[in-house]
């Protein structure tokens, strides 16, 4: 082949790989499948999005950034699937940046970084998760150094728009058009977990219930003869609180004990974790303390949505049984619709006296009462669920016990 012949085949190879570049960036675009374009966005087109499977910290805050939003709802995937951004109640200037499997750590460094561009939050809505403070035998806790959230760099951007997994995320996007059991993320954050609809309406509450239970108890027990990680916990507190407030007055931060369903705690209970679940709490609410005489300008509660009340107590349809539930897909994850009146009652301020009471080191007593109260009411109309809570727990024993 002669020089003249290789430079054009190179050419015409360049220009090849150019125009394959030009169009995957284009499909990319037009489906905009992580939302961080906004070029168009039409029903039937491209308006349902996939949840992310990469990037998805990186995803969350550009959006976040590129909407314009002040305030910002933190924590794992019970805010993450739990909590409507959309909610008139917020005004429409928030933004769901709750990410499953993360802790908070992940939302401190989530705060740093929208405050690195200026951006100061005039509302957060966190929530703080009783599991993340549990230790296994031989497990070190003590303070995590806040990760550094790499939106801003352009290594991800690059991959999101160019990469095969990119294309393959558009072509899903074009495909799930109107699939209301699709798994999405709305435009500002939620992962409504529309699959688990067809997970009841195939399996039924009952197993989704179980299956969950089953992990939870394996879960505590393997963590049951560990401890609690104080000095983690008071850390991340005074990291996200300081996240939130430093150089920031008038901040409404509201840190909530997530509403976990009495299932999960009755498995607190057979597990011997309840001691440490009110240790854990204790805990908190010093901090939140101590942080209100750091920042005496800022609005700083905690909300207790932990209990056996109406909502909590919510029955779970019975095996082969096709009821629904209104509140809870699972016992560590309520819906929206559970989501919305926990926000309701922490807008509003609700009185202490029930679900979501605004929680104090003065009225941590009372609360206590009032839990215990709930309790008894939930036994009596549900005995089952505490029974078969033991039973999970001494099952959950005997298995570790013949791994030992």
């Amino acid at each position: 082949m002669s020089n003249a012949s290789h430079h054009r085949y190179l050419s015409k190879l360049g220009l090849a790989m150019l125009a394959g570049l030009v169009l995957v960036a284009g499909v990319v675009v037009l489906a905009d499948p992580y939302g961080l374009y906004g070029l168009v966005r039409e029903p039937g087109l491209n308006a349902e999005k996939p949840v992310p499977q990469h990037f998805r910290n990186e995803i969350k805050l550009s959006i976040a950034q590129r909407l314009g939003a002040t305030q910002f709802l933190l924590g794992n995937s019970r805010v993450e699937v739990g909590f409507d951004p959309d909610s008139p109640l917020l005004g429409g200037s928030a933004y769901n940046l709750g990410l499953a499997g993360t802790g908070t750590m992940v939302a401190a460094g989530q705060l740093q970084y929208l405050r690195s561009f200026g951006i100061r939050p005039s509302r957060v809505i966190a929530g703080v998760d009783f599991h993340d403070a549990l230790l296994a035998p031989g497990q070190r806790g003590g303070a995590r150094r806040v990760p550094v959230a790499g939106a801003g760099k352009l290594g991800w951007r690059v991959e999101s728009l160019f990469s095969l997994a990119a294309l393959r995320d558009a072509a899903t996007t074009f495909t799930m058009q109107g699939d209301r059991e699709a798994e999405t993320m709305t435009e500002r954050g939620l992962n409504p977990l529309n699959q688990y609809v067809k997970f009841a309406r195939y399996d039924g509450y009952y197993k989704i219930f179980r299956q969950r239970a089953e992990e939870s108890a394996a879960s505590l027990v393997r963590k049951a003869p560990g401890g609690l990680d104080r000095e983690g916990l008071r850390a991340e507190l005074r990291a996200l609180v300081d996240a939130a407030a430093s150089d920031n007055p008038g901040v409404d931060l509201r840190l909530m004990v997530y509403a976990y369903h009495a299932q999960m705690l009755a498995l607190f209970e057979a597990s011997g974790m309840w001691p440490r679940f009110e240790e854990w709490k204790r805990i908190v609410l010093e901090e939140a303390e101590a942080a209100r005489a750091r920042y005496p300008q800022a609005h700083i509660a905690v909300h207790d949505f932990s209990g056996f009340g109406e909502f909590n107590c919510e029955a779970i349809p019975g095996p082969g049984e096709k009821g629904t539930t209104q509140w809870y897909w699972e016992a560590g994850h309520q819906k929206p619709a559970l989501g919305e009146e926990m926000m309701r009652r922490m807008l509003a301020d609700a009185p202490d006296n029930g679900f979501g009471m605004a929680l104090t080191l003065q009225n941590l007593e009372h609360d206590r009462q009032r839990i215990a109260a709930e309790r008894a009411h939930c036994v009596a109309a549900q005995p089952g669920l505490f029974a078969e809570a033991r039973e999970l727990v001494a099952r959950a024993v005997r298995r570790q016990e013949k791994q030992l």
